[in-house]
């Protein structure tokens, strides 16, 4: 087993791939590095204010999975739209949920579930009720970040005129010019569109730092504790640089490489997909093919089958005669594969494909009879982790009103698909100058929040790369809209001076946040963050229902004691969904962890709130 503390070694080996293409985007970086800009005070106004508190909606569904817990009660606060300068626009609201503790208090514990963008407002009570010590030890506050849920939206703004000019093409994925034009006309209508208001420029991570340190005052809390997921993890880091001395129990899991910028980020993700879908996916479809029907038993031979689906779908959209895309279904795969139950999601999204090939109907539109036939081609066992209505849903059949669980199931809302939806409602309206909004689109803050490079070409060349190095969503990234922001980033150089020491935890395979990422982070600020690998998992989302027993006892020791291990640590995890014991990848951990067994015969109890919430982030995660 490789030691812990020897893990940083592989880094240099294990970033080569990718790092080809990190080395590349320091052209995104300013000449001069970034400077903190000054931490502002806290109008008396703002603390004074009266706040009218109901009950949360989402209150009755905590108490069905956790009867013994507090009433979670809702409300609206203001707070100013540019704390550098409250006087100079009008006021914003950022929704909140909060409960008391029911035993003494150990402090204010507030979370953020990812995006940028993910509301966050019940994740709170969410986790609390998958571990109610949380509720006992905790006043709980959930909170939907500036912009995004039920706080004030951001609203990006253009036309149908504009809309309906936007060129197209038939498969993002084939890297040709007219590719290369779609790409750059959509980017620059998705910059020009959230910067159509002066709210705008202040949907960064710095202004909701700020608001989580007025949220903090306004609760009368000494400290901040916080449980933060992927994109969660980049603010929790900006929070603990900005106010180090208000700092309690930070657990930060699957991290973004929040130490560098927001562009490296993202250029990580085409390499950690494929690795995902490569490693975990399809090697798992295939040792399940006596209960998956016609997809192959061998890595290989699923890969040709996706592969071939894949062109079809193609083949088809070229024709004019069909809807369904080849790059859609690769952007379904990507956001399920965030999950090891959704495994079996992923599964029935290949096979409905499948079928729609086989069968394509004359709307042009996945219709009831392919999902229904590619349920059938499951074996019980495996159907048993997910519902036939929440695909149904997934697909939109029928065209009705969803639970909450159903609405999270629907297909992967990446701009590209807001785009489309947008186009068509533009080719259709009788007025060509409408005022269009496209609703709160989170690269806004990705936008705000570091430099980037402003020529389009820069990402033409980085996502033609990539798509030749990484076949499967290699072209995922294309124009960032970035590249036409006309606002100065919000940025700060990030190491933690001053900051109590923070939890990191990650999984080896995560495809969301690279572990190389997550692992250079911790590197720069090893004297403050303890860092928590998990060898052979790949799910975004670790502490807090965890497939790992190892990494939720770390973090549980430290959030309920505030002891942290001695040294970094490698954690084993549990088998995928069906399965009972864990295959090993060759990866950057690689540690001969001690891995947990599972049954087989039943399905992983499921939080669907806490479910619920991370299907939604993994849907949104390509906005």
């Amino acid at each position: 087993m490789r030691k812990p503390q020897k893990i940083a070694m592989a880094l240099a080996v294990a970033l080569f791939v990718p790092q080809l293409a990190v080395s590349s985007a320091t052209a995104a970086r300013p000449a001069r590095g970034p400077v903190d800009p000054p931490t502002p005070s806290i109008p008396q106004r703002y603390l004074d204010q009266p706040i009218t508190w109901s009950v949360c909606s989402f209150d009755a569904a905590v108490k069905r999975l956790y009867p013994q817990a507090p009433t979670t009660n809702c409300a609206k606060v203001k707070v100013p739209m540019d704390w550098a300068h409250p006087n100079a626009h009008p006021d914003v609201e950022v929704a909140v949920a909060y409960s008391k503790a029911t035993g003494k208090s150990k402090g204010l514990m507030t979370t953020n579930p990812g995006g940028p963008g993910g509301a966050g407002l019940s994740l709170s009570a969410a986790l609390a009720a998958e571990k109610p010590q949380l509720f006992t030890d905790f006043d709980q506050l959930g909170f939907d970040p500036r912009g995004f849920g039920a706080s004030t939206p951001l609203q990006c703004l253009t036309t149908t005129e504009k809309l309906a000019a936007l060129p197209t093409t038939p498969d993002y994925k084939e890297r040709t010019r007219q590719t290369h034009k779609v790409e750059v006309a959509e980017a620059a209508l998705q910059a020009e569109a959230c910067s159509a208001t002066e709210f705008g420029q202040f949907v960064s991570s710095q202004q909701t730092v700020y608001d989580m340190d007025f949220l903090r005052a306004l609760f009368k809390a000494r400290q901040l504790n916080f449980i933060g997921y992927s994109y969660g993890t980049w603010l929790g880091g900006w929070y603990a640089d900005t106010y180090p001395q208000r700092v309690g129990r930070f657990v930060i899991d699957s991290n973004m490489d929040w130490t560098h910028t927001q562009w490296e980020n993202t250029n990580f993700d085409p390499f950690s997909g494929q690795r995902r879908r490569d490693t975990q996916l399809f090697p798992w479809i295939a040792r399940h093919a006596d209960q998956i029907q016609g997809l192959g038993s061998t890595p290989k031979q699923v890969t040709a089958s996706y592969d071939r689906i894949r062109a079809k779908l193609v083949t088809l959209v070229k024709a004019g005669t069909s809807e369904v895309r080849g790059d859609d279904l690769d952007g379904k795969i990507y956001s399920v594969i965030y999950g090891n139950v959704r495994f079996i999601r992923g599964t029935v999204d290949i096979l409905v494909h499948d079928e729609y090939t086989k069968d394509p109907s004359a709307s042009g539109k996945v219709e009831l009879r392919h999902v229904e036939k590619a349920w059938a081609r499951l074996a019980p066992e495996l159907q048993a982790f997910d519902t036939l209505a929440n695909i149904r849903a997934r697909y939109q059949i029928p065209a009705s009103a969803l639970t909450a669980a159903q609405a999270a199931a629907v297909s992967t809302d990446s701009t590209r698909s807001i785009l489309a939806d947008a186009r068509e409602a533009a080719l259709k309206s009788p007025s060509s100058d409408e005022v269009y909004n496209l609703g709160a689109i989170g690269t806004t803050v990705r936008c705000n929040d570091t430099a980037w490079n402003h020529d389009p070409n820069f990402y033409l060349r980085e996502s033609d790369k990539m798509a030749r190095k990484y076949s499967f969503f290699g072209y995922m990234n294309g124009v960032s809209m970035c590249a036409f922001w006309k606002y100065k980033p919000q940025d700060r150089k990030l190491d933690l001076t001053g900051s109590p020491r923070i939890l990191m935890v990650q999984g080896e395979l995560d495809p969301a946040t690279a572990y190389e990422g997550a692992l250079r982070t911790h590197q720069d600020t090893a004297k403050v963050t303890r860092f928590v690998a998990i060898d052979d998992e790949g799910q975004h989302g670790q502490y807090v229902g965890s497939a790992s027993a190892c990494a939720e006892a770390i973090g549980d020791t430290f959030v309920f004691t505030g002891e942290l291990p001695a040294r970094d640590k490698v954690c084993g995890t549990s088998p995928l969904p069906a399965e009972l014991s864990v295959y090993p990848v060759n990866g950057p951990v690689d540690g001969n962890a001690v891995h947990l067994p599972r049954s087989k015969s039943t399905p992983q109890k499921v939080n669907p709130l806490l479910q619920q919430a991370l299907d939604t982030i993994a849907a949104g995660t390509l906005r």
